[in-house]
């Protein structure tokens, strides 16, 4: 089965699965509603991941990337993701100079009230969000060091560069 038709498959069975809200009227309204806050185009200014076996072996590893580090240490401007209304998302790294290194794109959905569910290509992440002052953290389990075991801690920050309606 090709890729895009699993992905396809994927979000047609995450959209019909949906769960029912067990928010109340006060809440529903007190929260922000990040699916209309995450539009737009977010850079990715910091990373922290904490890897207790690094790439399967008895090392562990702790990581942070800050914002200065990008250029500095690894020759590349911070990713840049553009999530869209119908749920998609473009991921575009750079290197220094500016041209593309990468694209990743995928499909976003915000669950509940606090998960965010992100599809790429070979792989589905769920993520813990936080929005405040155009800041989105991010923290979720994942696979950073690709040693086929999603058991490293993952904390991001993104900063909104410009919002979409």
């Amino acid at each position: 089965m090709r890729m895009s038709t699993l992905l396809f498959c994927s979000l047609i069975l995450l959209f019909a699965c949906e769960n029912a809200s067990t928010d109340t009227d006060s809440e529903k309204i007190a929260k922000p509603d990040l699916s209309q806050d995450i539009l737009g185009t977010w850079e990715t200014i910091e990373i922290e991941v904490h890897s207790p076996t690094y790439q399967g072996v008895d090392t562990t590893v702790h990581q942070t990337i800050r914002e200065g580090d990008w250029g500095k240490y690894f020759g590349v401007r911070p990713a840049q993701t553009v999530f869209t209304p119908d749920g998609k998302l473009v991921r575009t790294h750079r290197m220094k100079n500016g041209k593309v290194a990468d694209i990743v794109n995928g499909l976003w959905k915000i669950q509940g009230t606090d998960s965010l569910l992100v599809i790429e290509p070979n792989k589905t992440l769920y993520y813990k969000h936080e929005l405040e002052n155009n800041l989105l953290t991010l923290t979720g389990i994942v696979d950073w060091d690709f040693d086929g075991e999603e058991d490293d801690d993952y904390r991001s920050v993104m900063r909104l560069v410009s919002k979409t309606q």
